[in-house]
């Protein structure tokens, strides 16, 4: 077995060890399209991760592999709970009475609309963490409130894609920020503000720049075509489960220590059964198997996966190279390292989503800006990672936003999401430069 010295050799295992993952990972990428095989990108970096421990002369490091992954069985509960109580939402019919009421009560008020919009799309990567929840869920009624008002179809596509994305930096899970705080051993508190104050400017800037100007007040005939009023046994029944979720969240932060903390993934599986007596029947244990099932299970298996890769990395030496190298490059050129945060994590992340770009790039970078405020370079790394959503070849957010909306080509999405996409990448740029002022003003400590 290979062991680290203090001389050439350790950096000489680190380079063998980063280069030997990433070629893998190519080829593994490689095949896939060669024998037109849809390859797992969790399964494509376990592989890689492992081969590259191989090769460094660490064996098969089996701890190592099955060890990291424990560390995210936590965030997980959290992101298949949300998804049930989603579903849950979904099948009662909650959903479509919210919409419903936004365009009735709101149609003639488009400011007010597309703030209730925008809070549609964010809530699902609130709660969970995953864009594409929100873009399987709310992003359905949302697609047809913005039809109903006349918004064309490619700026609803691009509208959902970005939103949503954004929408998975919001607090209270983010789980880029989860991953790069896990990955230098810092606790995942003080971020809601900061959080706040990078994702609501941005999620409604995307939505009134790309929506506003093409807004038409819809009529209530066109409602009801579009929508037709769905079941409810009473006006208050459809937000009962969110509101019970709400409280419950909100009792546990303002009565600390008096008010029993259910943790998070219980809170929203009360939520879940809730949701039961507020609506339509539904078959609740199927409806938890549909909000499991699909894409969440394939980011569930992925974050498993990070947490394998977080290990293998340290084990080989290669993350420490990362930071090492992130951080000479920062003191030569201190701008310079904030572009390549700026284009490197977004483009990355189209290749590994940006739960890879997180975990490969986001926790050097963070590491070599040691000397700023470490939860604001958090938060404004988790930004640019989140953008990954929208890029291709991944795009996991911007793929499913095309195949609701039937547009035929994903290219003239993307190119519609192009300044949304670069004042997201531009502010949070601003934000890690003045790291420390927007802590001063954001981080309650």
């Amino acid at each position: 077995m290979m062991t680290h010295s203090h001389g050439d050799a350790m950096y000489i295992t680190a380079s063998i060890a980063l280069l030997s993952m990433a070629l893998c990972y190519l080829l593994i990428m490689y095949l896939g399209k060669r024998y037109k095989q849809n390859i797992p990108i969790a399964i494509n970096l376990f592989v890689s991760v492992g081969v590259s421990a191989v090769v460094t002369g660490f064996g098969i490091p089996f701890r190592h592999l099955f060890e990291g992954p424990v560390w995210y069985i936590y965030i997980n509960l959290v992101i298949f709970c949300g998804m049930i109580f989603l579903t849950c939402m979904k099948q009662a019919g909650n959903l479509d009475c919210i919409a419903y009421d936004i365009l009735v009560n709101f149609r003639t008020r488009p400011t007010i609309l597309f703030c209730l919009v925008t809070l549609l799309l964010f809530f699902p990567g609130m709660v969970t963490g995953v864009g594409t929840a929100a873009v399987l869920s709310t992003g359905l009624v949302s697609i047809v409130i913005l039809r109903v008002c006349k918004i064309p179809n490619l700026k609803i596509a691009a509208i959902v894609a970005m939103v949503t994305s954004i929408g998975a930096a919001a607090p209270p899970v983010n789980l880029p920020a989860i991953i790069i705080a896990s990955g230098i051993n810092m606790p995942y508190e003080g971020f809601t503000n900061i959080l706040l104050a990078l994702t609501v400017p941005t999620g409604l800037f995307t939505i009134f720049f790309l929506g506003y100007k093409d807004y038409k007040v819809p009529t209530l005939e066109e409602v009801e075509q579009a929508l037709p009023k769905p079941y409810r046994k009473n006006f208050i029944a459809p937000y009962i489960p969110l509101l019970v979720v709400i409280t419950i969240m909100s009792l546990i932060r303002i009565f600390p220590g008096q008010f029993p903390d259910i943790v998070t993934p219980m809170v929203f599986m009360v939520g879940s059964v809730v949701a039961i007596f507020c609506g339509k029947k539904f078959n609740y244990v199927d409806a938890c198997k549909e909000g499991v099932r699909g894409g969440v299970f394939s980011t569930v298996a992925l974050i498993f996966v990070v947490g394998a890769v977080v290990q293998v990395t340290t084990l080989t030496g290669a993350k420490g190279l990362l930071v090492l190298g992130a951080m000479v490059f920062g003191s030569i050129a201190p701008i310079l390292m904030y572009l390549a945060i700026g284009v490197s994590l977004p483009l990355l992340g189209g290749v590994l989503t940006h739960l890879g770009a997180a975990v490969i790039l986001g926790i050097p970078f963070t590491l070599a800006m040691v000397s700023s405020n470490q939860i604001a370079v958090v938060a404004g790394c988790s930004m640019l990672c989140v953008l990954a959503q929208v890029v291709p070849p991944s795009a996991l957010g911007g793929y499913f936003a095309q195949e609701l909306t039937k547009e035929p080509n994903y290219g003239p999405i993307l190119r519609m999401c192009m300044v949304p996409f670069l004042v997201c990448v531009v502010l949070s740029m601003i934000e890690l430069a003045f790291a420390n002022q927007f802590a001063a003003w954001f981080v309650p400590f």
